[in-house]
């Protein structure tokens, strides 16, 4: 008997000496991971791809199959939290009334407080707590969703994803930002304080080295298009190709708010159209700050999903899953832009997750921008004292679908710079100058430098719409001046650069004054690469006055020569 009991505890000590080692190491390959996925069980062999893409990349990537439950996903996530996780990808549909509920990736449902009062559901349907580890409501890891019911679909996104980090970069549409706008809803006078804000803040936000366009359904704005053909020409600048194409406006599950007017009213994108959206190179990332766009807890898709569903649509999509509210939406999108132009996130989760946590901090007192929101909620907002709580609900509103690892496209800047000129700043042309810049490249290309009016200025002054008139006149005129309110390029080159110092030079045509800017991208090169500088062109009677001015003191110097006094 002594023999059996000695005997059994050298089994038991074998055991755990073998046991406890192949325990410590699975523990320390979890803490290596960056990047846990939870994945349907039926889409894991078609993540595949993937997974040895990013691997090639060098992230350390965990696939397990998805919980039923959101808690037993939490605990999952849980055993791997190390200082080194830093996404989760959720892979499968969160719900489908015809899929398998085996099948599902489980989304979370919190309770709703800001936007139920203004008609929203009891609770959000919300990836966000995947990525909030102290459940203190803020994310501490990205989190985004590939949202696919087969494994076709989630092979058509894979590619999508690689072929939008692969393709060749120093393209034309990586600097195109396409923005698209509903009426607000507010009334004539409110709209048009927050159109202008929207506008005085996208311009000082985006570089201006980049190219905007904005498509706004107001049929008094010279941003608005033929309304009849605002679904074709908001489709169109997306499949043009650019770096985001962001909506701002009302929305539902299926679709985008129709274009009112007096008498009649047009689609701007729903369900059915989607496959419409056909963007061959430079599929966009989608920016949606709608209601309902990303409800991607319903029993049938949204448009999100529809939305990513096409072969050649957005490489991913920013949208809300409830009831978003304008002040918290502007918040997020100015943080957005921020982390991105002046940031230095390399992953479009990253940069969601930074926005996010901004949202909810202590603004800095210098941030204009912030100021000029807070202000317009303030003033505007139906419940000004929760501003604060909307925002925090705005952390689980916004939904990522799409990869959180998806490399963002960021440009490098050519150090330009006016040369052959004054110490002005802007200096000052007048047209049939020429105008010389400068700068340095790392990488030979062609060169596109182009003189363009500065961002909200306009070239042709517009019709001024006073009355509405729905004749087929009335609208090609609205059409006509939306093509020239969107085209600010006044002289355009091409020159083939080799890399180290470049330098270039236009001339000013005729018809061009006023504020402008010299801008240039590097074309074809490994890398992006834009910049610009300001000028400032002056008018005819402008420049008459400065030759005069130029000319009375050539004369006095002159003279002073002359007499040998000195010049003043």
């Amino acid at each position: 008997m002594p023999n059996q009991r000695v005997m059994f505890l050298t089994i038991c000590a074998l055991l755990s000496a073998l046991i406890s080692p192949a325990q410590s190491t699975a523990q320390v390959k979890r803490q290596l991971v960056d990047t846990l996925v939870l994945c349907s069980s039926d889409l894991q062999t078609a993540l595949g791809p993937w997974v040895d893409y990013r691997r090639r990349q060098g992230h350390k990537i965990a696939v397990r199959f998805s919980k039923p439950t959101v808690e037993q996903n939490k605990e999952l996530i849980a055993t791997y939290a190390s200082d080194r996780l830093k996404n989760i990808l959720l892979v499968g549909d969160a719900g489908d009334r015809w899929m398998d509920p085996r099948k599902l990736v489980p989304t979370d449902l919190v309770p709703a407080k800001v936007n139920l009062l203004f008609g929203s559901e009891p609770k959000i349907g919300t990836d966000n707590t995947y990525g909030d580890l102290d459940a203190d409501g803020v994310p501490e890891l990205s989190v985004g969703r590939l949202t696919a019911d087969t494994p076709g679909e989630l092979t058509e996104t894979v590619n999508r994803i690689m072929r939008y980090e692969q393709q060749p970069t120093g393209q034309p549409w990586q600097r195109n930002i396409n923005l698209i706008a509903g009426v607000g809803g507010l009334g004539r006078v409110v709209d048009a304080i927050v159109e202008n804000t929207t506008r005085e803040i996208v311009t000082e936000l985006i570089p201006s080295g980049y190219k905007t366009s904005m498509t706004y359904g107001s049929w008094t704005s010279p941003y608005c298009p033929d309304p009849r053909r605002f679904s074709e020409t908001a489709i169109g600048r997306f499949n043009e190709g650019c770096l985001f194409w962001v909506y701002c406006g009302h929305g539902n599950r299926d679709r985008l708010a129709r274009i009112m007017l007096p008498d009649q009213s047009h689609q701007i994108l729903d369900c059915e159209s989607v496959d419409q959206l056909n963007c061959k190179t430079g599929s966009p990332i989608a920016i949606c700050l709608a209601c309902y766009t990303g409800a991607h807890d319903g029993a049938d898709d949204c448009l999100a999903e529809h939305m990513m569903r096409q072969p050649n649509g957005p490489v991913a999509v920013v949208c809300g899953s409830r009831v978003t509210m304008p002040y918290a939406m502007s918040i997020l999108s100015v943080e957005m832009m921020n982390e991105y132009f002046r940031g230095e996130c390399e992953t479009l989760g990253q940069l969601m997750l930074k926005a996010k946590q901004r949202m909810v901090q202590k603004p800095d007192p210098n941030n204009t921008y912030r100021k000029s929101l807070d202000a317009l909620g303030k003033t505007f907002s139906p419940m000004p004292n929760l501003l604060a709580a909307e925002c925090k609900e705005h952390m689980h509103l916004m939904q990522l679908i799409g990869d959180p690892l998806l490399r963002l496209k960021r440009p490098k800047s050519l150090g330009l710079k006016l040369v052959d000129g004054s110490e002005d700043s802007p200096r000052t042309f007048s047209v049939g100058d020429t105008v010389s810049v400068a700068g340095t490249t790392e990488h030979a290309g062609t060169m596109l430098v182009e003189i363009a009016y500065q961002r909200g200025r306009l070239r042709q002054r517009p019709s001024f719409r006073r009355e509405y008139d729905s004749s087929d006149e009335a609208f090609s005129k609205i059409h006509e001046d939306y093509l020239k309110a969107n085209s600010s390029v006044c002289v355009r080159k091409q020159v083939r650069v080799t890399a180290g110092a470049f330098d270039v030079s236009l001339t000013i045509p005729e018809g061009c004054k006023g504020k402008c800017d010299v801008r240039a991208m590097l074309l074809g090169a490994e890398d992006v690469a834009v910049d610009s500088v300001p000028i400032q062109i002056l008018s005819d009677r402008q420049s008459r006055k400065k030759r005069r001015a130029e000319d009375s003191t050539r004369t006095a110097r002159l003279k002073g020569a002359k007499s040998g006094a000195k010049p003043k």
